[in-house]
């Protein structure tokens, strides 16, 4: 994955967890805090996932680099 869509995920991920957000504000007053996962969790968790892409795919481009047969 690159970094463009890597950036691009992100992004929309970001927007997914603010418009959540945002649809759960006027009843987040009349709930328990413990019900469901907080924006910080979630934030938390795409970033993890995000991380993971990267090191996945960096990993994978090392892998193909070494066993090329070809010279750089």
């Amino acid at each position: 994955m690159n970094s463009y869509a890597v950036e691009q995920l992100a992004r929309q991920r970001t927007a997914e967890i603010r418009a959540q957000a945002a649809q759960d504000q006027p009843a987040a007053r009349n709930r328990p805090a413990s019900r469901g996962p907080s924006v910080r969790n979630l934030t938390g968790w795409a970033l993890v996932q995000i991380g993971l892409a990267l090191v996945t795919s960096s990993a994978r481009h090392q892998h193909t680099a070494a066993m090329s047969q070809e010279l750089p």
